[in-house]
C-alpha cells in the first residue's frame, strides 16, 4: 500500500489501526470506543486530506481536481455520520452508526487508497535516504523525511516491485463479483394496503437480493438454487400476493391501523419504523398462518397408516414457482420443509440486510486468506472459513446458513463440491442426518454426483490454480526487484 511518501503512508497505517479498533469495539459493544473512533476519524479527515492534497500539488498530479472531489464526498459522509451519532436516541442506534462507519472505512481502504492513492507512486522521486527532499516543498514538516537516516534501515523498508506476467496478475488482486443492491425505497402509495404490501415485499427482497450475488467468471454446471434467482423472486412475490396477503388483511388490527396511519407520507422502508411490536406480531402471525394453510395435510388411512394430502392451493403454488427453464434455477417439489423456508424470509422485527452483509464480508476475507490467498494478505488458519459458516447457524434462520454455504460455492472459485461434501459432515454421521440440517446443500450434492464431469472440471481448475500459485511463487523468488 505504500505510496512512497512516508507521511501519507503513516496516515494510512493509522487508518488501518482505526478500522481494527472499531471492529473490536463493535464486537464488544463498547460505545465509548465507538465515540472515540468517530472523533478520531474527523481528525483524520481534516489533517490527512490537507497533507495529501499538498503532496499531490507538489507532484503536479494531473488528477488532483477529481481526487479533491473524492475527499470532499468522503468528508461529507463523515460529518453526516457524526451529526447522526450525536443526535441518536439509543445505544442501539449509535452502534448501527458505528457499523456504517466501519463499512465506510473498509470501503475507503480498498477503493480509494489501493486504487486512487497509489496512482501517484510513479511520480514520487526516488531519493537517497541521506538527502531527503526539503519538508517545505511537500507542505508538511515531516513529509518525505525517512523514518531513520541510516541507509541500512531505509533499504530494509524500501518497497520491492515486480512486474508479473498477465496470466498471474489476478493472483495479486482481490476477487471481484456481482453484488446486487437494494433499490431506493418508494413512496406515494395510493392506499394503506399497497404500502403495507410494498413494505413486506421490500423486507423479503432484502434477504433474497443478498443471496443473488454471483461471480461471472465462476462457471457451475448446475443451475443456481432458487433463492439466488431474480426470476424466482418475481414469482415468489406473485405467490405472496395471491396466498398470503389476503390472510394478513383478515386481521381487525390491520384494518384499524389503515384508518389512522399516515400512509400517504410514508415510504416502504420507513413503514416499519411506525409499526409497534404488537402490530409486528399481528403481521407475522398472518404471514405464518397464510403459509401454514398451504402445507401438506397428514391423513390417517383406514388401515392405520398415514399419508400426506396435497391441497389444491399447494399445487397452484408449485405451478407458480416453477422456473421458466431448468437452467433458470433449481427448486425441489415444494413440501412442508420448503414452506418453512418461505416463512423465514419475513421478520417484521428485524432488518437482516446489514448483518448478512457483514457476515458475508467475513466469509470473503476468510476465503481469500485461507483458500485463495492474495500476496498482500496474511494467511488464515486451516478451517477458518468452515468454522465461520458453522457459526452462522447460530445467528440466522437455519435455512439461510444453508444458502450461505451455497453462495460461497457460487461466488468463490475454490469452494468446490468437495468442500461442500466435507462441510456437510459436520452435521451428521449419515446423509439423512446431514439433510436435516442442510437440505438444499445435500440436494445440490446429489445432483452433482449424477454428473461426473463436474468433478473432472473441479480437479482441472484446482490443478490449474496450484500451478499458477507455484509459478507466482517461483517468479517472485527468482526475479530481481524493479524487473
Amino acid at each position: 500500500m505504500s505510496t512512497g511518501v512516508p507521511v501519507l503512508d503513516n496516515d494510512h497505517k493509522r487508518l488501518i489501526v482505526m478500522i481494527n479498533v472499531l471492529g473490536v469495539a463493535l464486537a464488544e459493544s463498547s460505545s465509548q470506543v465507538i465515540e472515540h473512533s468517530l472523533s478520531d476519524l474527523l481528525d483524520y479527515v481534516v489533517g490527512h486530506f490537507d497533507r495529501e492534497e499538498k503532496v499531490y500539488t507538489a507532484l503536479n498530479y494531473p488528477g488532483l481536481a477529481d481526487h479533491q472531489k473524492l475527499h470532499a464526498a468522503f468528508t461529507h459522509k463523515v460529518k453526516l455520520l457524526d451529526s447522526k451519532y450525536r443526535t441518536a436516541a439509543s445505544d442501539d442506534d449509535r452502534r448501527k452508526i458505528g457499523v456504517i462507519m466501519h463499512n465506510l472505512l473498509q470501503d475507503w481502504l480498498i477503493n480509494h487508497i489501493l486504487r486512487e492513492d497509489l496512482k501517484i507512486k510513479p511520480l514520487v522521486p526516488v531519493r537517497p535516504a541521506t538527502t531527503p527532499k526539503p519538508a517545505q516543498e511537500w507542505g508538511h514538516d515531516r513529509v518525505g523525511m525517512p523514518d531513520d537516516p541510516t541507509p541500512n534501515k531505509a533499504e530494509r523498508n524500501r518497497d520491492i516491485e515486480y512486474t508479473v506476467p498477465p496470466e498471474l496478475e489476478r493472483l495479486l488482486k482481490r476477487i471481484e463479483y456481482v453484488v446486487p443492491d437494494v433499490p431506493e425505497p418508494k413512496g406515494g402509495f395510493e392506499s394503506f394496503d399497497k404500502l403495507c404490501e410494498a413494505a413486506i415485499n421490500r423486507r423479503i427482497d432484502k434477504v433474497m437480493i443478498f443471496f443473488q450475488r454471483y461471480n461471472p467468471s465462476v462457471k457451475r454446471l448446475l443451475p443456481p438454487f432458487f433463492l439466488a434467482s431474480p426470476e424466482f423472486a418475481e414469482k415468489f412475490h406473485h405467490a405472496v400476493v395471491k396466498f398470503i396477503f389476503p390472510v394478513i388483511w383478515e386481521s381487525r388490527q390491520i384494518r384499524v391501523l389503515s384508518t389512522s396511519f399516515d400512509w400517504a407520507n410514508t415510504n416502504e422502508e420507513d413503514f416499519w419504523k411506525h409499526v409497534g411490536k404488537q402490530l409486528q406480531q399481528v403481521i407475522l402471525e398472518g404471514w405464518n398462518s397464510g403459509w401454514d394453510n398451504l402445507k401438506l395435510l397428514e391423513v390417517k388411512k383406514p388401515d392405520g397408516s398415514h399419508v400426506y394430502q396435497v391441497k389444491p392451493e399447494l399445487k397452484e403454488l408449485r405451478d407458480i414457482l416453477q422456473p421458466s427453464t431448468p437452467e433458470a434455477y433449481d427448486i425441489p417439489k415444494i413440501g412442508n420443509r420448503d414452506i418453512e423456508t418461505f416463512k423465514s424470509l419475513l421478520d417484521p422485527a428485524e432488518d437482516w440486510w446489514d448483518m448478512l452483509n457483514r457476515a458475508w464480508q467475513t466469509c470473503h476475507d476468510l476465503y481469500e486468506q485461507e483458500k485463495d490467498q492474495r500476496v498482500f494478505q496474511q494467511k488464515a488458519r486451516e478451517g477458518a472459513l468452515r468454522d465461520n459458516l458453522i457459526a452462522a447457524f447460530n445467528r440466522y434462520p437455519e435455512q439461510w446458513a444453508d444458502f450461505l454455504v451455497l453462495i460461497c460455492h457460487r461466488v468463490f472459485p475454490r469452494i468446490s463440491t468437495t468442500f461442500l461434501e466435507s462441510f456437510t459432515r459436520n452435521f451428521g454421521r449419515n446423509e439423512a442426518e446431514r439433510e436435516a440440517h442442510l437440505p438444499y446443500t445435500v440436494r445440490y450434492l446429489r445432483q452433482a454426483i449424477e454428473r461426473p464431469e463436474i468433478a473432472r472440471q473441479e480437479r482441472y481448475e484446482e490443478d490449474e490454480w496450484e500451478e499458477q500459485m507455484l509459478m507466482l511463487s517461483n517468479y517472485i523468488k527468482n526475479r530481481k526487484p524493479d524487473q
